[in-house]
């Protein structure tokens, strides 16, 4: 397979909506990232999961952090207190009084067994997939929009990969339906992600920028990134070199 880049870097989110954790390794299987998107932010009251790319009320979610420790088990802190297990009941409190509403963390269904008595959080995203994206992806967003920040952490991807000079525009969207290989790990790259409202979202030092969306539509279709699914199990890391099969 032609070599079209390396990977400069990998994320993982535990909890949905939430800022999530950036490795140096990762194991992925079938599925996709082991132990990306376990858990969701849900309304106590509504059973609602938490949609920041649209409800106003959600749009903190990003400054609420996520981590998946050695053991497995996934760590939340919520701005002005301490890293706290998913289980420990003192962060449902801290999230509520963070968010003016009642605010729990549950599991989505697709990532637990069957427990009597556990409140899931309906299945937002299908089984998740590998989400990649590339630097010429981003260079050609802030050549269309100069003034803006398309920095990675707006898009939420697990996989940044930096492309060679001569790879230009939105270059991942043309390799939908070809082989790929991430270092070790083969796979398939299955469809364009198409973009919300999250990417426009404030977050730490990036600004309110609606012009970030309305771009990607115009120029992309909506779509900026593209959804991989490996063929197995394996572990990428930052500078492995990936490739396309554009046979």
């Amino acid at each position: 397979m032609p070599q079209v880049g390396k990977i400069t870097e990998l994320w993982r989110y535990p909890g949905s909506s939430v800022t999530g954790e950036q490795l140096d390794h990762a194991e992925v299987s079938a599925d996709g990232l082991v132990g990306d998107r376990r858990y969701a932010l849900v309304e106590v009251s509504t059973g609602i999961v938490a949609h920041p790319e649209r409800d106003r009320q959600w749009q903190k979610c990003v400054f609420v952090r996520s981590r998946m420790r050695e053991n497995g088990e996934v760590e939340v802190m919520v701005p002005d207190h301490d890293w706290r297990a998913v289980h420990d009941p003192q962060l449902a409190l801290a999230l509520s009084r963070f968010f003016g509403f009642d605010v729990e963390l549950r599991p989505y269904e697709r990532t637990q067994p069957e427990m009597s008595g556990v409140a899931f959080a309906k299945d937002r995203y299908d089984v998740s997939p590998l989400h990649l994206l590339t630097t010429a992806s981003i260079g050609h967003l802030k050549s269309i929009h100069p003034t803006g920040d398309p920095n990675p952490r707006r898009f939420r991807p697990n996989i940044v990969v930096e492309t060679a000079k001569e790879i230009t525009g939105f270059a991942e969207l043309a390799w939908i339906d070809q082989p790929v290989r991430l270092g070790d790990v083969e796979g398939m790259v299955i469809a364009p992600t198409k973009r919300c409202g999250f990417t426009i979202i404030e977050q730490d030092d990036l600004p309110n920028d609606p012009e970030i969306l309305r771009n990607i539509m115009r120029f992309g279709g909506r779509n900026m990134g593209v959804y991989c699914a490996p063929a197995g199990n394996g572990v990428v890391r930052v500078g492995d070199l990936v490739s396309i099969d554009r046979a």
